[in-house]
């Protein structure tokens, strides 16, 4: 069994509840550049919205109120969308996020991406690490990784009907994307349709100014220490959950799901559910460490029994890591002198330690209330 690397493929059906909240933001200059904000809540963990490569902040509607009741949140159109000033020349969207969240006093936050605001929220973390508490990604787009000549094809199908500004049409063809949206889903579709009719200049900005980081962010991934949640409707394009496995497989600290019966849109589809994920992972993000001195972490280096296989115990940069076969080491963060979490799950290890200090078992408790004990080698 693996510890971290689990893929939860998590049942029932997508349900919809549409709203439509009354705008409620303003408008910030930033960094030469008009662009339309929203703020809510003052309590608990900073969070950031960030949509999509088709619609704008109104795709964060659903959950806007459940999160505004919990955390303090802004959401944005990004230059180009919604509300916001269209780009006119070169620019870096992660210095707009950074003004932004200078602008509303957020230190640090965790960052909530859909597609290429997952890839926004990556670049942002590898650019300013020491304000990303964590990244919560929802169809991740990952810059630098090529895309399909399938991925480009659909797009250009969909967007056909601008050759004629024929907007309608256009937005039409998106609504109707079997990958955005699972299923049938006609308040979901709708909600679409109208979002794209109502911002068509959302339908015509493609990111031509935008300047991506160098190195690319592909070849960045292992460098992000930010705890790190990837969600992939099984409806999803291929482009997009390849891009997940990317992040799975070089973020050292990550933790990834699938669901069952959505797409693309998943907080369109399913707001409720997205929104208490949200919460769990917000926890695990913000969960204080305790100190431990560098000789009682020596003390807990080792092998240890893990059924059929075996558990290595390393110490680096003065942390423990936890080795499993054919996955990378995975950090351990101490809420004690012999108890540790992970960021990503609800799993904990305690080091049952001898008369003088040594350690002799590693226990495992999982989230289901399962217990393993390893002994050590």
């Amino acid at each position: 069994m693996a510890i971290e690397r689990l893929s939860v493929l998590l049942l029932g059906l997508c349900t919809v509840a549409i709203s439509q909240p009354a705008p409620s933001g303003q408008y910030a200059s930033l960094n030469g550049a008009r662009i339309y904000y929203e703020e809510c809540g003052n309590q608990g963990v900073n969070l950031v919205l960030l949509h999509d490569g088709l619609l704008h902040s109104v795709t964060w509607d659903e959950v806007w109120k459940p999160l505004c009741s919990k955390y303090h949140v802004i959401r944005y159109d990004r230059r180009g969308y919604g509300r916001s000033d269209s780009a006119h020349g070169p620019f870096a969207p992660e210095e707009d996020l950074f003004a932004l969240m200078r602008l509303v006093k957020m230190d640090r936050a965790i960052l909530v991406g859909n597609s290429s605001g997952a890839g926004l929220a990556l670049d942002f973390a590898l650019a300013h690490p020491d304000m990303t508490e964590g990244l919560f990604l929802i169809g991740p787009v990952v810059h630098g990784m090529p895309t399909s000549a399938y991925f480009l094809d659909r797009g250009n199908r969909a967007n056909a009907p601008l050759s004629t500004n024929d907007v309608k049409a256009a937005a039409e063809n998106w609504s109707r994307d079997k990958f955005l949206i699972a299923g049938t889903e006609p308040e979901a579709r709708t909600k679409l349709f109208n979002a794209l009719v109502a911002n068509p200049q959302n339908l015509k900005t493609g990111g031509q100014f935008e300047i991506r980081p160098s190195p690319p962010t592909v070849l960045r991934l292992n460098q992000i220490k930010s705890p790190t949640f990837v969600l992939v409707g099984e409806a999803d394009i291929a482009d997009v959950i390849a891009y997940a496995g990317a992040i799975e497989a070089a973020v050292p600290i990550v933790f990834m799901e699938v669901w069952k019966d959505c797409g693309h849109l998943i907080q369109i589809e399913r707001p409720t559910d997205l929104v208490m994920r949200l919460q769990r992972f917000s926890v695990l993000a913000d969960r204080r460490e305790t100190s431990v001195p560098l000789e009682t972490l020596r003390r807990y280096v080792g092998d240890y029994k893990f059924g059929e296989r075996r558990i290595a115990i390393t110490l680096a940069d003065n942390r423990l890591w936890l080795r499993l076969p054919d996955l990378p080491d995975k950090p351990l963060f101490p809420s004690s002198m012999n108890r540790f979490f992970v960021r990503t799950t609800e799993t904990e290890f305690e080091f049952e330690r001898d008369t003088s200090a040594n350690s002799v078992q590693l226990v495992i408790y999982n989230a289901g209330g399962s217990t393993i004990r390893c002994p050590r080698l």
